[in-house]
């Protein structure tokens, strides 16, 4: 098992064709020559079969009858053959260029019907793939999460979320997985900043914020704040760059 298992096909990746493999050529453009074939074979069924004789046995009839009605006599023996097979012979050219003309033309409207054909499916596939990236965007995620926060809650109480519902939903769906790609930010975690609420009013706790996390505050929508213990302030940078905008003295 161990030498079976060193020999090149086991040895390689990818297409590797030694030993039983070789001149053996990996398929290409499968499903376009595939689907060319069928368009031809789809053309030769709607033209139905040749009309008239196979041009070989119309030749070998020809010749026949024109050697037995001795149209071609007076001559010798070569001259008697040549002279009944000159019209047979002119017939069955003229009929292998006709099917040779319609074999032609079978193959190129078969092979553009199958360019076609692929290049629809090609298109369907790419509009597919921008409709499926456009549904899992981080826009579409922001305006699924705003109308979700955006519902009228009758007898209940509001969050944080529902009160501000079109700032949070674009920090949690683009915002949020900016901030990590900032220098300044990274290796910190990411959250709301402490608060409480009575009724529509947002009071915010910065004596519960935690060093090393990172908070954002909806009514302060292009900053967020960091506890430093060290300084004892809070320190406000730019969302956006990691620039330290100023500090707030604890």
């Amino acid at each position: 098992m161990s030498r079976i298992l060193k020999r090149p096909m086991f040895r390689k990746g990818g297409e590797v064709m030694e030993g039983i493999m070789t001149g053996i050529k990996p398929r290409q453009n499968y499903n376009l020559g595939k689907r060319v074939e069928e368009y031809q074979n789809v053309l030769r069924s709607s033209m139905g079969q040749p009309v008239g004789a196979d041009p070989l046995a119309r030749f070998l009839i020809e010749t026949g009858q024109t050697l037995v009605g001795g149209e071609a006599a007076g001559g010798t023996k070569l001259q008697e053959i040549l002279g009944a097979t000159r019209k047979p012979t002119q017939n069955l050219f003229a009929a292998l260029d006709k099917k040779a003309a319609s074999d032609r033309s079978i193959n190129l409207q078969g092979a553009i019907l199958g360019i076609k054909g692929q290049q629809a499916i090609d298109a369907a596939k790419a509009k597919g793939k921008n409709n499926l990236q456009k549904e899992f965007s981080p826009e579409n995620l922001r305006d699924r999460l705003f109308l979700e926060r955006s519902k009228e809650t009758k007898g209940f109480k509001k969050d944080l979320k529902q009160l501000k519902p079109y700032v949070t939903s674009t920090f949690d769906a683009i915002t949020r997985k900016k901030i990590p790609t900032i220098p300044a930010f990274k290796g910190k975690n990411i959250s709301y900043m402490p608060h409480s609420i009575s009724g529509t009013k947002v009071s915010y706790a910065v004596n519960e914020m935690m060093p090393g996390t990172l908070y954002f505050r909806p009514d302060q929508e292009l900053s967020i704040f960091e506890r430093d213990p060290e300084k004892n302030a809070i320190i406000q940078y730019n969302i956006a760059t990691g620039e330290i905008l100023r500090e707030i003295p604890l």
